[in-house]
């Protein structure tokens, strides 16, 4: 039968999809099997009128495959209808994190402060900042990690009681 299926349709997953048509349906009628053929005979006629019937119904319907193989140059269809931009609830969490840290970024000692605003906020290397303060790498460094722990220590509470209310 799916041999039958997949002549008509022309893919195994059509083929399967129609035999499934043709055995539910096939199973909804069973009340009208009247036993003038085999039962294999009139089961497989229902699931040949399901293939049929799913061909006529993509005539005309233009498929293309969203994991198609493309030459080096393209990328598979589904990859490039991705969107790159985030989505709401991304940008909601983005913008609500950026406000929470500036609102406890004050908190921090002026050499904290600067480093966290020339690496975490106007995005400078650690090396490039180290030599607009005229200070070591691994002063930079320490600066760095010493402001994020106490943003974390201060963000903590305020975003475990984010994560509990929602």
């Amino acid at each position: 039968m799916l041999g039958a299926a997949r002549r008509i349709l022309g893919n195994t997953e059509d083929a399967e999809d129609a035999l499934q048509t043709g055995f539910l349906s096939a199973y909804r009628n069973v009340r009208r099997f009247e036993g003038r053929s085999k039962f294999s005979t009139w089961l497989t006629r229902i699931v040949i009128n399901a293939a049929f019937m799913r061909r006529r119904r993509a005539t005309g319907l233009r498929v293309t495959s969203l994991d198609a193989e493309h030459p080096e140059s393209q990328l598979p269809l589904s990859e490039r209808l991705q969107a790159e931009d985030h989505n709401p609830e991304q940008l909601f969490a983005h913008t609500e994190l950026k406000e929470m840290i500036q609102s406890n970024v004050g908190q921090l000692s002026s050499p904290l402060l600067t480093a966290f605003v020339l690496c975490g906020i106007e995005e400078h290397s650690q090396e490039e900042a180290a030599k607009r303060l005229g200070i070591t790498l691994t002063a930079m460094k320490a600066r760095m990690f010493r402001a994020r722990c106490k943003l974390a220590e201060s963000l903590g509470p305020r975003l475990e009681r984010q994560r509990t209310t929602t």
